[in-house]
């Protein structure tokens, strides 16, 4: 229950102060699409719809522990505090947002100095419950 209201509150933050859509984007080159960082909840293609294929909770979607992006030994992965090439976060136009990795030395981690901390706590919290 903590964990939803500290989701929403990151979401409603985001999408107040930003009002574009920020999309995951992660593995070789970025490429794979792995969610809307800042779309409501019901979208499916939230990372907070837990039913979505690319939601964090949903651990047989994307970001699936054994997986290249939830797994705390991929090189992809948000998990892997050592991670150097962790997903990264964009809008639509392509323009650089910073990277979606719990590594506090990964250029532009939310978990970085600087960084997004209340994101990082989240991003935090979903990888130890995986």
């Amino acid at each position: 229950m903590v964990r939803k209201l500290v989701v929403a509150a990151i979401l409603a933050l985001v999408t107040q102060a930003l009002a574009v859509d920020l999309l995951v984007y992660g593995g070789r080159g970025h490429k794979e699409f792995l969610g809307c960082l800042s779309c409501p909840d019901y979208s499916i293609d939230s990372v907070w719809n837990e039913y979505s294929r690319y939601g964090f909770l949903n651990d047989f979607g994307v970001w699936n522990p054994f997986g290249d992006y939830a797994s705390p030994f991929s090189s992809y992965s948000m998990c892997n505090e050592y991670a150097m090439d962790p997903p990264v976060i964009v809008d639509k136009k392509g323009n650089f947002y910073g990277r979606l990795s719990i590594n506090p030395y990964a250029p532009g981690s939310v978990c970085s100095v600087g960084g997004a901390e209340k994101l990082c706590t989240a991003i935090k919290a979903i990888c130890k419950s995986k």
